[in-house]
């Protein structure tokens, strides 16, 4: 079962008095201590988790009702170190890609002859080598951006889970009666 919303972001239709109730248990479950534009020591030496951090913090301050709090510190902490991990695996990714590319450039520039085959097999294993180690960090990329997306949707970084409604069907056209039907003619 989903962690339940903060009040805020409640848009049911509740009496006052299951609205005071509501907004009476929260004050009990927050911290004294507030989230600052400080990021925490663990952020320390990063410096894209740091202006991540920052960024957010500020967001979350700009709303009218507290979101997160110092509890959640730490899951942003990570949320924050986790997105700089993956921009520095994206980078890793694409420096494989542009050696592939070179590797694929000297495969094309070269024809297979009996003096050469030994130096084209080594540029086709090192092909494919690279095509391997390419797909394993895609492979590992999108699971860390699985990861941020879910960790996003706990820090109500996400418009479903600030909103956490489904979208409204649209209505069925009725159908047409007899009648109706004898008049449109």
């Amino acid at each position: 079962m989903p962690a339940r919303k903060p009040s805020v972001l409640k848009s049911r239709h509740d009496t006052n008095e299951e609205k005071a109730a509501e907004r009476a248990a929260e004050e009990l479950l927050k911290p004294v201590t507030q989230l600052t534009l400080q990021p925490p020591k663990l952020l320390s030496g990063h410096k894209h988790a740091t202006a991540t951090w920052k960024e957010l913090i500020g967001l979350y301050q700009e709303t009218e009702g507290q979101i997160v709090t110092a509890f959640d510190a730490w899951l942003l902490a990570k949320y924050c170190l986790l997105e700089e991990e993956a921009i520095a695996l994206e980078g890793l990714r694409d420096a494989v890609l542009s050696d592939y590319e070179t590797v694929s450039k000297q495969l094309s520039k070269m024809k297979p002859k009996s003096d050469n085959y030994k130096e084209y097999g080594n540029l086709l294993e090192q092909k494919v080598a690279l095509l391997t180690r390419y797909q394993g960090f895609d492979a590992r990329l999108d699971g860390k951006r699985k990861f941020l997306v879910d960790m996003a949707q706990q820090l109500y970084l996400t418009p479903r889970s600030r909103a956490g409604v489904a979208p409204a069907a649209k209505e069925k056209k009725p159908a047409k009666s007899s009648m109706d039907a004898l008049l449109d003619d």
